[in-house]
């Protein structure tokens, strides 16, 4: 690792056409300064700190420019988001700028209750991944049509027919809980704790990324919820297990102040939501009976054979009411 760190220091040298004195210099004016930047205090000399932080903020450095030159996380934000210099404190600060988007609000209450991704699939909200958003920007979506006609829903015939999907009308008749893509890595959990750990300590009003821990952490409960949001192509799992998934997601839950909460509005509209009998009774009809083409199929079949049995018994009395 060493050796490598010093091919990035030549390659960062050759690159800005200056020398490693010229950066150990700037490290020694600051020396102190960088020494109280660290939890735990280094014994060594001088000359050996100075050695240490030139090899590893030039690796860093040197590593998001040539990450940026194959379109890596720099490239792909530059463009949309205008960063203030002096507000960001370090790279930690830097990748939670690039998380949440900057309309968000932490003004409501903290959320003390929200079903599961499972029971809300049950109770008719679909889960959608979002495309082309910041990682905390979820939205629930309910048309009109369902505000006035709870029961008017298709969602169970969706459900059977994918190919429906090409009808705007139908699908706007849908209620659809959409979140972007999540991908869980072996280091997803580190760098979040680092997330929460920054935001705990210097924005305890403005703790977006705990926000969405916490919204995470009622979302997933057990290894099904995780099931259901890869199935929707939500969470990507790195990990191979889906219920690592679920452990990891309820362990970074833990041990957060909750204070506000961006997505307290959401929750009480998906609350409210579940709490209405007719959209579980059609939440229920479509998992239970059409949750699949197959399933579908037999249950429209059975129907089918149940009116043809009872008209058929009917017939007779039909007949004589008749003659």
């Amino acid at each position: 690792m060493e050796m490598l760190k010093l091919r990035y220091l030549r390659g960062f040298c050759y690159r800005t056409r200056t020398c490693h004195k010229d950066i150990a210099g700037v490290i020694e004016t600051n020396e102190l300064k960088i020494r109280r930047c660290y939890e735990e205090i280094f014994d060594i000399s001088s000359e050996d700190f100075v050695k240490m932080v030139v090899l590893d903020s030039i690796f860093i450095i040197e590593h998001f420019l040539r990450s940026a030159a194959s379109d890596g996380l720099f490239n792909r934000t530059r463009k949309k988001t205008n960063i203030d210099k002096k507000n960001v404190i370090h790279f930690t600060d830097l990748m939670r700028y690039f998380y949440y988007p900057w309309e968000f609000k932490s003004t409501g209450q903290p959320i003390e209750t929200l079903h599961n991704a499972k029971k809300l699939d049950e109770a008719g909200v679909i889960l959608k991944k979002a495309d082309g958003r910041r990682l905390l920007d979820i939205q629930f979506k309910k048309s009109n049509l369902t505000e006035i006609f709870p029961c008017f829903t298709c969602s169970w015939l969706l459900r059977c027919l994918p190919l429906l999907e090409r009808f705007p009308y139908l699908v706007n008749t849908q209620t659809f809980l959409e979140v972007p893509r999540f991908e869980v890595h072996d280091e997803t959990e580190g760098i979040f704790r680092n997330l929460k750990a920054l935001e705990q300590r210097h924005y305890p009003f403005e703790a977006y990324i705990c926000n969405y821990m916490v919204l995470l952490d009622f979302l997933i409960n057990t290894r099904e919820d995780v099931e259901l949001l890869v199935e929707k192509g939500i969470i990507v799992n790195k990990l191979g297990s889906n219920k690592a998934v679920a452990i990891m997601v309820n362990k970074l839950g833990l041990e957060i102040e909750k204070k506000r909460s961006c997505y307290q509005e959401l929750a009480q509209q998906l609350n409210g939501y579940h709490a209405n009998d007719c959209n579980r009774n059609m939440g229920s009809l479509r998992t239970t009976y059409f949750r699949d083409i197959w399933r579908g199929t037999a249950t429209f079949i059975g129907t089918i054979v149940l009116l043809v049995t009872i008209l058929n018994f009917l017939r007779p009395f039909f007949f004589k009411f008749n003659i």
